[in-house]
């Protein structure tokens, strides 16, 4: 299964999604959490063709103290396929997670919330064997109300009567992030973590950590022509 997640022997649409499927029933969907007292943010930043910076920032939790960070140059040959978005980027990410070791895992993307109940998170999740969240800026499928204005309130997203994730106000008066269950943590409990991480900014501290040092990481070489070639996964 690694293999197939990591080196897809297709872009065959019809055989990823039996990949993504096979991945979306190995998701659990309570808490093996147990006391939470790190967190890592993971964020992939992309510059000219197929050049990539993957980046993850471990904070300590919940006051959200920074402890390290890593940073991955690398090369990425798959191509980018809307809801297809782990066969390009979870490589490049568990390079870069090689060394860090979290209570949870917080990743900016989807989790449940995705057409085959299998974005990123649970991916990552399922691969590492470890609690993982997603939390997206958009909604990839489904529907959610609007919640209530204050912060802390939140509405569930829903696709065909299944309950996938939450929208999720981080900020008063503000658009609301969607997040939704990667592995190993319920519904209810990513609310929490996301809420308990965004103290002041609308994207949770974790990836939004990780964003910047991604991004600033690709701006330090925008010209580098040899970058990290993937190769066997450690």
């Amino acid at each position: 299964m690694m293999l197939e997640i990591l080196k897809p022997p297709t872009t065959n649409l019809d055989e990823l999604s039996k990949i993504q499927r096979k991945i979306a029933k190995q998701v659990i969907k309570e808490d093996k959490t147990g006391d939470i007292n790190t967190i890592a943010g993971c964020d992939i930043s992309f510059s000219k063709g197929n050049q990539a910076c993957a980046a993850s920032v471990l904070l300590q939790y919940p006051d959200l103290k920074e402890l390290d960070h890593w940073t991955e140059e690398v090369e990425v040959d798959f191509p980018y396929i809307p809801t297809y978005l782990a066969f390009r980027e979870l490589e490049p990410m568990l390079k870069v997670l090689d060394d860090v070791e979290a209570d949870v895992y917080m990743i900016g993307a989807q989790g449940l919330a995705h057409p085959r109940r299998a974005g990123l998170a649970s991916h990552l999740g399922a691969i590492i064997d470890k609690p993982t969240l997603g939390v997206a800026k958009n909604i990839l499928c489904g529907e959610a109300k609007e919640p209530e204005p204050e912060k802390g309130s939140y509405t569930l997203l829903k696709d065909k009567g299944e309950t996938i994730g939450a929208a999720v106000r981080t900020r008063a008066n503000v658009k609301p992030v969607y997040v939704s269950i990667g592995h190993k943590v319920s519904l209810e409990k990513a609310i929490e973590i996301a809420l308990k991480t965004a103290p002041k900014y609308k994207l949770p501290e974790p990836i939004r950590a990780a964003h910047n040092l991604a991004t600033k990481a690709m701006k330090e070489n925008p010209d580098r022509s040899l970058m990290k070639k993937l190769t066997d996964f450690r």
